[in-house]
């Protein structure tokens, strides 16, 4: 997460202090499309949870979700939207702070992995590493959800570009996934016009 600094906790705790610009207050829509065409299996992890709007929105349709993201502000934040919500969804819904990037270390095992604007933190070699966890912790046939950035900002603080062609590299069938959905959609934010994003759902074999 070298692009956000010597400090992305610090970055970062005090974007959510403040304004988180990708917090839309509701899931990516693009996000909420691939959820509808390919309803998850439960339970499911939201990796690089945030303020928790998308995995409120996956335990009202009824699934068991769990938030991690390393970012207290954040998680302080999405607990507090549990407090206001029904009980029977609130029961299948818990947030912690933990690292996103080492998801085996809940030592869980998942039908499914969402990453709404968390891959693209990284750097390439990074995600190899990422990849890798969410590998470990996916049960067969689960499936991982992302929606990223599909454009290069030549500024500080910003995500970087995710490809076709770096996730087709990436998850391939010799790799032990299997690509079920990938297309060009937008990624919206509170501050700025829609972006091009990519979103996917990715099989694991």
């Amino acid at each position: 997460m070298s692009r956000f600094g010597s400090d992305p906790l610090n970055f970062f705790n005090s974007v959510y202090q403040n304004f988180a610009p990708w917090d839309i207050g509701v899931p990516q829509p693009a996000m909420a499309a691939l959820i509808e065409k390919y309803p998850p299996k439960n339970p499911i992890l939201d990796l690089g949870c945030g303020s928790g709007d998308l995995a409120i929105y996956l335990s009202k349709l009824g699934n068991q979700v769990t938030g991690i993201d390393f970012v207290e502000s954040a998680i302080r934040i999405a607990q507090d939207k549990v407090a206001t919500l029904p009980h029977e969804t609130a029961l299948n819904l818990r947030f912690q702070v933990a690292d996103a990037r080492k998801p085996s270390l809940l030592q869980e095992k998942f039908g499914a992995v969402f990453d709404s604007g968390f891959y693209h933190l990284f750097n390439p070699d990074q995600c190899e590493q990422l990849i890798d966890e969410v590998a470990s912790i996916l049960k067969p046939h689960g499936c991982y959800y992302l929606h990223e950035f599909a454009i290069e900002f030549p500024i500080p603080n910003v995500p970087r570009q995710v490809s076709l062609d770096e996730l087709q590299t990436c998850f391939t069938v010799e790799k032990g996934w299997r690509i079920k959905d990938i297309q060009i959609v937008e990624f919206l934010s509170k501050v700025a016009p829609p972006v091009p994003a990519i979103c996917a759902c990715i099989e694991r074999l």
